[in-house]
């Protein structure tokens, strides 16, 4: 059964890698705010957590012949400011410099597999509420399939699901010694560990003053 609805964004030297390793990028949740779609509050029906029914329907999206399913891709080509914050960290490992070149060597997906409701102008936090045990399959489905060295989490509403809580992870104890930066999972389907780094959120005030501590342990992560 296929838990995922979002396409990861798979960029052009993803299997090239960083430094030769695949890393993938996962945020939290996508949203919608338009609340005067006649599917508006189906879609985005925090309860039902289903908006695969409106894939190919969405007025919005069909407009400029695009699909829900595709948001991870849309979103990386909007280049929202958090997505460019990220990306201006990332240019001095990668040598590049420009947006679209940096984000061509990661992959890119959000974890919750539905579009949250949002106010224009207000985008508010995802909830833990807001996930469920799909999204976990459905972020195992995107690991088998893209075969990641690396996944940077972005934030913290979904990471104890993802470490603490997940049957996979193999070395509990390089949390502790990480500042709770770093650790690996062993998945089923995926022949080697993947590390997990979890910084703070790009769009949070944290992600500068923490940026020192990120950095110095994403590097020693991309020596392993």
């Amino acid at each position: 059964m296929k838990n995922r609805f979002f396409n990861p964004f798979v960029g052009s030297n993803y299997t090239k890698g960083i430094r030769g390793k695949r890393i993938l990028v996962v945020g939290s949740s996508f949203y919608c705010d338009q609340q005067a779609c006649p599917y508006f509050n189906r879609c985005t029906d925090v309860e039902r957590k289903d908006s695969s029914e409106f894939d190919t329907i969405c007025p919005a999206y069909q407009a400029c012949g695009a699909t829900l399913h595709d948001e991870p891709s849309n979103a990386i080509s909007d280049a929202p400011q958090t997505y460019q914050r990220f990306a201006s960290y990332l240019s001095s490992i990668v040598g590049k410099r420009e947006y679209a070149d940096v984000w061509s060597y990661v992959a890119f997906t959000n974890y919750v597999q539905f579009f949250l409701p949002a106010k224009a102008g207000h985008y508010r936090d995802t909830k833990p509420s807001d996930l469920s045990e799909r999204d976990f399959e459905a972020f195992n489905e995107t690991l088998r399939e893209l075969q990641p060295h690396i996944v940077v989490i972005w934030g913290c509403v979904f990471n104890s699901r993802v470490r603490e809580q997940n049957a996979y992870l193999i070395d509990r104890s390089e949390l502790e010694r990480t500042e709770w930066y770093i650790c690996h999972l062993q998945v089923p389907g995926v022949s080697h560990p993947i590390a997990i780094i979890n910084p703070y959120h790009p769009s949070s005030p944290a992600w500068n003053n923490k940026k020192v501590d990120f950095n110095r342990y994403f590097r020693e992560v991309l020596k392993e």
